[in-house]
């Protein structure tokens, strides 16, 4: 059986887990192959797609000329010609694909589905919901129809947005394909989305990369690092930390609160000891709080040295607005670090209150920073049988296993 995963990229974001089940799946015994269009690995079996230079001239004028519509048009115009990845559709038995905004356009995903082969679709980004645009914020408030987005009426050249939306309804209302969603926090919104809501959803989590949660101690770890001992350790890491849906501005000022917080009860010292520790692009991210020292990592690109970060933290903070993951918060569960994180995404089906860590009301920072202390100061995980199921559901075989045998269910009917 031979697998073809579609995504953007191998490196970040959605290209890890994709690259992480093909992995995966040719550990099982089959075939399987990874198409990208930003390659960064030199692995054989990860395939940069060939794109359009006629659409990538044109999405380049769109952005010089007006950039805020860059991403308004960018998703109705897909930069790769079907002919690009004719032959590896050709070949693969089953088809998954992790995301086609700015890959695949209508024609293509049509092409792709009436092939009549198993194809499931793994959506890893906010953008997905509405079927394909990249809005962040606003998709939230109009995910449940698309065509009231201001944003779809902005510069509506013969409605061609609502066109490609309404024409990608209809491919999927045809072929209705099985998708895989990655917690149920997932699932809640695509039963509600304008193009998914009547499609097969099933909930799967990602399966994290193995060599991640790889057990190391503490204090071995914290030595590896150059990393003080008796510091306590507060890790944030995403891929663009100044990215607002990644919630570092409101991770800021939840330091400033427990800054103030320990201040006022005469805790000079115990803050003396607090370091954040970041991890990805600064893009000009400052914590801005010299109370706190913060050390910067800057992209860590080893799984080992990820590994060690990880066991070497006393809490991972995931301020994240409209994540559906990330898949950070999986690794930290897997490594026994405890999670602070607003109450949505992947958090939801995996933090356990007052157990591995603490869920938070949206835009809470004062109840984000009390968790945050909480965590400090207890410096240990509870465990309990649910916090093992739950770590049984993340592990990568779980996630592969799973495919299988629905693949199998799937094949029978055919």
């Amino acid at each position: 059986m031979k697998f073809l995963l579609i995504t953007n990229n191998d490196i970040d974001g959605v290209g890890q887990p994709a690259v992480n089940l093909s992995n995966n799946l040719k550990k099982k015994g089959f075939c399987s192959k990874v198409l990208v269009i930003h390659k960064f690995t030199k692995s054989k079996d990860i395939v940069e797609i060939k794109r359009s230079l006629v659409l990538r001239v044109f999405l380049f004028i769109l952005n010089f000329l007006k950039k805020d519509f860059s991403e308004l048009f960018g998703f109705g115009y897909a930069t790769i010609n079907y002919n690009s990845i004719a032959r590896h559709v050709d070949e693969a038995d089953v088809i998954i694909i992790f995301t086609f905004y700015k890959i695949l356009s209508n024609k293509v995903l049509n092409i792709i589905l009436s092939k009549k082969k198993i194809v499931y679709f793994r959506p890893l980004d906010i953008e997905m919901a509405a079927g394909g645009c990249h809005f962040n914020e606003e998709c939230e408030k109009y995910k449940k129809d698309c065509n009231d987005c201001p944003k779809l009426n902005i510069f509506n050249i013969s409605n061609i947005t609502k066109r490609h939306l309404n024409e990608k309804k209809t491919i999927f209302e045809k072929f209705k394909p099985i998708v895989f969603v990655q917690n149920n926090y997932v699932k809640n919104i695509f039963k509600k989305s304008n193009i998914f809501k009547n499609l097969n959803t099933h909930v799967l989590y990602i399966g994290a990369n193995p060599y991640r949660k790889i057990f190391y101690t503490k204090q071995f770890s914290r030595k590896a690092l150059g990393i003080d001992q008796n510091e306590r350790i507060i890790l944030f890491g995403c891929f663009n930390l100044n990215s607002y849906i990644k919630g570092g501005h409101l991770l800021k000022e939840s330091l400033k609160i427990l800054k103030s917080k320990l201040i006022k009860n005469n805790k000079r010292s115990y803050l003396n000891k607090i370091r954040l520790i970041t991890i990805g692009n600064l893009n000009n991210f400052n914590l801005d709080i010299p109370e706190i020292k913060w050390t910067h990592l800057g992209l860590v690109n080893s799984d080992k040295k990820l590994n060690l970060v990880y066991r070497a933290s006393d809490v991972l903070v995931c301020p994240s607005l409209y994540c559906f993951g990330p898949h950070i918060v999986t690794e930290a569960l897997l490594n026994d670090l405890p999670v602070v994180g607003f109450d949505l995404g992947v958090a939801q089906d995996t933090v356990i209150n007052g157990i591995n860590g603490y869920l938070v009301p949206l835009y809470n920072n004062k109840i984000f920073a009390e968790s945050i202390l909480k965590i400090l100061n207890k410096r240990k995980i509870t465990n309990n049988k649910k916090l093992q199921e739950i770590k049984k559901y993340c592990s990568s075989d779980y996630e592969v296993e799973s495919i299988i045998k629905k693949l199998n269910l799937d094949f029978q009917k055919i």
